[in-house]
């Protein structure tokens, strides 16, 4: 799908605005009077400045009206604030021990071990004071475990690969005393081999998924002394596992016994130290844990049985209170600080020209204001995808590094509306909270047009494409899939798994996402959103702020002028009245008040449609060109041929252009606004058609066209006056011709056509006038004595 609107239009059309310019219907100046009528409407032109005067300062008096948005005056409301405590300090979150959540991306390699340490101590820095120790969390994946972009992602990517060095360099910062500040937790959601077990082994604890392994560590190479002794320098600081354990993981030799003593001590020992303990007799009860053959490796319920780690959590939800961590995890970027935070509460109808003004507020905020928190209240809202995608798009191209995006949806949410939530950082949900698809099922087309929109916000943000897929089409279903052969899991949208080149081993397992709303706890499960709070003062709290942000701040007369935009018929009674006005001045020559209407008319159109996002450059030249083009067939080459027909046609594709948001349809939505333009243009033509017949009478006379039309030839009055025969009557002529009865006559020197009284009278004979009617001579034979 081709979008043309994906910009920040700036506040600059304000200036040289004709607004208050007064046109005044041309007058008609009476013959004689010497006054032209290009100054004849200068007449009442003193009243209409007084009215305008009257009126300024009835605006000054009364001042502007308040803001639109929060319900703050525009004179009270801040530009921004800075949400922190007392001098400065950023404030510790409340609910207790805060607890944050760090992904360590395997395999380690290049600057990947830079990066975590970096997080760990930004977190580290913000609660250097906290007592007890702020929580950190550090997820071992290939990949984040809930994420759901359509591959498997259980076992699918190993975790092999990490380089000994930049794991030996990870673990050594998590034992040092800038990282005690903080109470390091290892979580493996996955198998974890290599290299990486020994950051792992560097944490205080370690939490696994019950079907998770952990082990192999030399399975990329094999360990020489220098590796031994590193691993055996770390568990000896560390005892996260029992020597014996991690040594069996680097050679294949090594056996592992679990000796009980006569003392109830128990251990975990090689095969050396086991035959040592026997010699001596203490040894009560004995068990091989390993019996060598390969290296070893241990399930997350074999090593929670054993006694090795902390409960065993498969679910991400039950991570915060496995580690003692009352509500959510958060993120590094999530850390308290000198917020200078700002609100947007999105309700009801998102419109087009809405959108527009809250990405320019919030532009404007950014780069003025250097706000680095944005908060969405998102109550019961609705918005047209497109509108939705592009508020999207906008908050995740947001720099994560700069400014942090908190959603707070506090009543159920429906339709595409849900994306400007997916897109943020942080999202967030109050119990109760439902997600549902819009009602309003898609095909196939609109699928694969908005797929690849999708596609880009679920890799942008690490949203699950499936379940957004889902939000914008009520028809997808979203269901968890088992790989017959490989027994893997994944969850898809339905027409993902046509895609699959092996679609037919895949099974569904359960629905994930259908006809049903969507609970808050699935969604938190899937990652769609982040974390359920109680109350959104809670959800600021994490983020260590202590009261609700101000409401983005929007100037009176923006909130005036968005008020206008709003109104979707005003364009369209813009460009009728132009063209209707554009009319009355060709029949009426000179830039009156009918030319500069049409012009202030034209303009205001495509400037409303400018700031709605729906003109560009191509809209303008198209229109511009378009006229050309007719006055080109008008005036150089008359008739209607290739200029009026492509001139027409331009014109009307730039205002069908600059009355929607795309070029070329790609949905339903568009079509069906494709309809509702071409029906306003016909009826734009049909207006221009009953124009010109009314003015037909006026064409001729126009100064432009009058040279184009045909003009009846000067005549001679005199002329045109009837002939006068009454000086013939008594004459007496001859007959010309035969009269049968008419024919001509000749008295003097003068031929006359004539009629006989009655009786036919041949060629020669002498005829007298009896009798003229008008042009009519009457004429009857004559003696001949009577001929002159």
């Amino acid at each position: 799908m081709q979008h043309k609107l994906a910009r920040r239009t700036p506040l600059s059309f304000l200036g040289d605005t004709p607004a208050l310019r007064g046109t005044v219907p041309p007058c008609d100046v009476p013959a004689g009077t010497g006054m032209s009528r290009r100054y004849a409407v200068r007449g009442p032109a003193r009243w209409i400045r007084w009215i305008v005067a009257s009126l300024l300062c009835c605006w000054t008096l009364v001042g502007p009206p308040p803001a639109l948005a929060g319900g703050q005056d525009a004179g009270t409301a801040p530009s921004n604030a800075s949400i922190s405590s007392e001098a400065g300090e950023p404030s510790a979150p409340a609910g207790g021990r805060a607890g944050y959540l760090v992904d360590v991306p395997l395999p380690l390699i290049g600057d990947r071990d830079a990066q975590v340490r970096r997080q760990i101590e930004q977190i580290a820095q913000a609660h250097a004071a906290d007592s007890p120790r702020a929580v950190v969390v550090l997820r071992f994946a290939s990949q984040p475990i809930a994420t759901i972009s359509g591959a498997p992602a259980d076992e699918a990517v190993t975790t092999r690969g990490s380089q000994f060095e930049r794991c030996l360099a990870l673990a050594r910062f998590l034992t040092s005393p800038e990282a005690g500040r903080v109470r390091l937790v290892a979580y493996i959601p996955q198998t974890v081999e290599g290299h990486a077990v020994l950051p792992v082994l560097a944490c205080e604890e370690i939490v696994m998924a019950s079907t998770a392994e952990l082990g192999r560590a030399a399975i990329d190479e094999p360990a020489d002394a220098t590796i031994i002794a590193a691993y055996r320098d770390l568990v000896q600081r560390r005892s996260s596992l029992p020597e014996a354990v991690v040594l069996a993981m680097l050679d294949p030799r090594q056996e592992v016994y679990r000796v009980e003593q006569a003392d109830g001590a128990i251990q975990f020992v090689t095969r050396e130290q086991a035959e040592a303990l026997r010699e001596t007799g203490t040894v009560v009860r004995e068990e091989t844990v390993w019996a060598g053959g390969g290296l070893a490796a241990f399930s997350g319920a074999q090593m929670r049985a054993r006694g090795w780690i902390a409960p065993t959590v498969d679910d991400p939800l039950d991570l915060p209170q496995a580690v003692g961590v009352q509500g959510n995890l958060r993120s590094s970027r999530q850390t308290p600080r000198a917020w200078k935070a700002i609100s947007v509460t999105i309700d009801g109808r998102l419109s087009t020209g809405r959108v527009n003004q809250i990405l320019r507020g919030l532009e404007q905020q950014i780069e003025q204001e250097s706000v680095n928190l944005i908060v969405l209240w998102i109550d019961r809202a609705e918005a047209s995808y497109r509108d939705a995608a592009r508020f999207a798009d906008y908050l995740a191209d947001l720099d994560p590094q700069r400014v942090h995006t908190l959603a707070v949806i506090r009543q159920p949410l429906e339709g595409s509306v849900g994306l400007i939530a997916a897109a943020c950082r942080e999202c967030v949900a109050l119990p109760g909270v439902t997600l549902a698809a819009d009602e309003r099922g898609r095909g196939r087309m609109e699928q694969r047009a908005m797929q690849r929109a999708l596609d880009s916000l679920a890799s942008r943000t690490g949203r699950p494409l499936p379940l957004l897929s889902w939000l914008v089409d009520a028809d997808v279903r979203v269901q968890e899939f088992v790989h017959q052969e490989t027994g893997r899991r994944a969850v898809f949208a339905d027409w993902q798994v046509q895609e699959q080149l092996d679609a037919r081993s895949w099974t569904p397992r359960t629905t994930i996402a259908g006809p049903a709303p969507l609970d808050a706890e699935s969604a938190v499960r899937y990652r769609l959103i982040d974390r359920i709070e109680e109350r959104p003062e809670l959800a600021l709290a994490a983020l260590g702020v202590d009261a609700p942000p101000p409401e983005l701040p929007l100037p009176w007369l923006d909130a005036v002028i968005q008020m206008i935009l709003s109104q979707g018929w005003l364009p369209r009674l813009l460009l009728t009245i132009g063209f209707f006005a554009l009319m009355a001045e060709l029949g009426n020559p000179g830039i009156g008040a009918g030319g500069f209407l049409a012009a202030v008319c034209f303009v205001g159109f495509f400037w409303i449609e400018a700031l709605n996002g729906n003109v560009e450059m191509l809209e303008v030249i198209l229109f511009l060109g378009g006229l050309a083009a007719l006055a080109i067939e008008i005036f150089v080459i008359p008739g209607f041929g290739i200029f009026g027909i492509g001139g027409l046609i331009m014109v009307l594709a730039s205002v069908v252009l600059a009355s929607q948001t795309f070029i070329w349809p790609t949905t339903s939505e568009e079509l069906h606004e494709v309809a509702v333009n071409l029906f306003w243009v016909a009826c734009l033509a049909l207006g221009g058609m009953i124009g010109l017949v009314l003015m037909q009478k006026h064409i001729e006379r126009l100064p432009m066209l009058r040279w184009v039309v045909l003009q009846p030839t000067d005549s001679d009055p005199a002329r045109e006056r009837p002939a006068v025969r009454d000086h013939l009557l008594g004459q007496i002529g001859i007959a010309t011709t035969r009269l049968n009865p008419s024919g001509k006559a000749q008295f003097g020197d003068e031929i006359v056509s004539v009629v006989g009284s009655g009786r036919m009278i041949d060629e020669g004979t002498p005829v007298r006038v009896v009798e003229v009617l008008g042009n009519l001579v009457i004429v009857d034979s004559a003696e001949d004595g009577d001929v002159a």
